[in-house]
């Protein structure tokens, strides 16, 4: 996107010296690659999982102990409208940002928004989700 914006910044400090019809479409190519560029997002998610096993005892009776696994992480992800096909249907949204994708429906969510399906083990809670700004570093000058 960079790389558009700077051909857009060229063409504007010179379209004085350049024929009218030869701006103007390089500008409309310039949006229309700009346009089709996906639109990406910064992902921050949580997903709380459980585990438990049987503790034995030799004195006393056997017990479950149960612990709680949580996982925090944060991806760039693209907003799609359909969840992609995956063994033969439509892929579960929860796990869409582990494959760089995210249900745009989530991004008018109140946040943190929280999914927690009965027949799915992970609670999933979203703590945000922002428009992602590529930035690159500043290279040192020696």
């Amino acid at each position: 996107m960079e790389a558009i914006r700077a051909i857009q910044e060229i063409i504007d400090e010179n379209k004085e010296e350049m024929p009218t019809g030869v701006v103007t479409r390089v500008m409309d190519e310039c949006q229309k690659a700009y346009d089709t560029q996906p639109q990406l997002y910064k992902l921050t998610w949580t997903t709380v999982d459980h585990h438990a096993h049987v503790v034995h005892c030799e004195d006393d009776e056997d017990f479950a102990q149960v612990k709680l696994v949580d996982k925090t992480q944060t991806l760039i992800v693209e907003a799609v409208d359909e969840p992609p096909r995956c063994y033969g249907g439509p892929m579960w949204h929860g796990s869409m940002p582990h494959k760089g994708m995210v249900w745009s429906k989530w991004l008018k969510q109140p946040m943190p928004y929280i999914i927690n399906y009965p027949d799915y083990r992970e609670l999933i809670i979203v703590h945000s989700i922002v428009p992602y700004e590529p930035r690159k570093r500043a290279r040192d000058e020696a």
